[in-house]
């Protein structure tokens, strides 16, 4: 495919919106090295939103601490987080709404064939990305919480750190997201010994989510939030959701193409490919009712394990603006 076509097919996903008189400027997105961040990185070359003049503008962030920053200089006015993350902003008195929630899958990679199985975390050290109180370790003390189980988290920078330490024999399993356990267990095998046993993608933790809470079967753990005056444009959100579902749908039919965007905007996103592709492409979106309601009941979790984990409180009625 040449260059030229497949910025043809990237501009496809701008839909002629009404005229406006000027441009308002360009909307500053974020994301980290997951899949779901990918829609971003195709907002940014589709060119105006649909229905606006707004254009989007992409930077990564690689590590909390780095978005925190961002979030605090007014450097960015939507973002990939956590919902956890993004109910925190509000209650520190940054503006702040959830325009989608995703059900990501989230793996425990190990060779032991045990992790298969929930109870097999029991007693064991699991390398987990970023720092404590962050989404990793949140999410499996939730879990392993109310399933009665026990385990050491050891703290890593990033995924990429804790695939690395895997692979070295440092760890013996790591909590992934896409595309980071898929290139974890591709890389094992490339370099495994006749007959060793090597990491593989035991445990999607969805799977197991489902079994400890079978009333809330749906993990809506991750969002694409607006932050600062973003925030309080409410007619943007929908649009900016839209063109989102729009560029998601074309990733999951261009996986190609995306690596290499992903390559060009991101390279340590596109540096996790697999087979020319990049896992995880396939993002689960949950919307309406039903979203709202699984991203409300995991954040009662962890305010009643933890208050500050998302500070201090449950989020208001209009933090969640997420139907379809």
């Amino acid at each position: 495919m040449t260059r030229r076509r497949f910025l043809e097919l990237l501009a496809s996903l701008a839909l002629a919106g009404p005229a406006m008189a000027a441009d308002a400027g360009s909307i500053r997105v974020s994301g980290p090295a997951v899949a779901e961040t990918l829609p971003l990185l195709v907002m940014d070359r589709a060119g105006a939103l649909p229905g606006m003049s707004r254009h989007v503008a992409f930077t990564p962030w690689n590590s909390p601490d780095q978005l925190r920053a961002m979030i605090a200089t007014a450097g960015v006015d939507a973002a990939i987080m956590t919902t956890a993350s993004a109910c925190t902003l509000g209650n520190k008195g940054v503006p702040a709404a959830v325009v989608a929630l995703f059900s990501s899958p989230v793996w425990l990679v190990s060779p032991d064939a045990s992790l298969s199985r929930l109870s097999g975390l029991d007693g064991r050290e699991i390398l987990l990305p970023f720092g404590p109180g962050e989404m990793p370790d949140l999410l499996l003390r939730a879990l392993a919480g109310q399933a009665g189980l026990r385990f050491t988290p050891r703290h890593v920078g990033n995924a990429l750190e804790a695939v690395n330490l895997l692979l070295l024999g440092k760890g013996s399993c790591a909590l992934l997201s896409e595309p980071a356990a898929t290139l974890a267990v591709s890389r094992a095998n490339a370099q495994a010994r006749p007959a060793a046993v090597v990491p593989a993608k035991r445990l999607d933790i969805r799977d197991a989510w489902r079994e400890v809470f079978p009333a809330h079967p749906e993990l809506a753990q991750g969002a694409l939030a607006v932050v600062g005056p973003l925030a309080g444009e409410t007619d943007s959100h929908g649009a900016l959701r839209a063109a989102y579902v729009q560029a998601a749908k074309w990733v999951a039919e261009h996986p190609r193409e995306t690596l290499t965007l992903a390559g060009e905007g991101f390279p340590a996103l596109g540096s996790q490919a697999v087979d020319g592709v990049l896992p995880g492409a396939d993002i689960r979106l949950v919307t309406g009712p039903v979203g709202e309601e699984a991203a409300r009941f995991f954040l009662g979790l962890l305010h009643d394990m933890s208050p500050a984990s998302i500070g201090g409180k449950l989020p208001g009625p209009e933090f969640f603006e997420v139907s379809a």
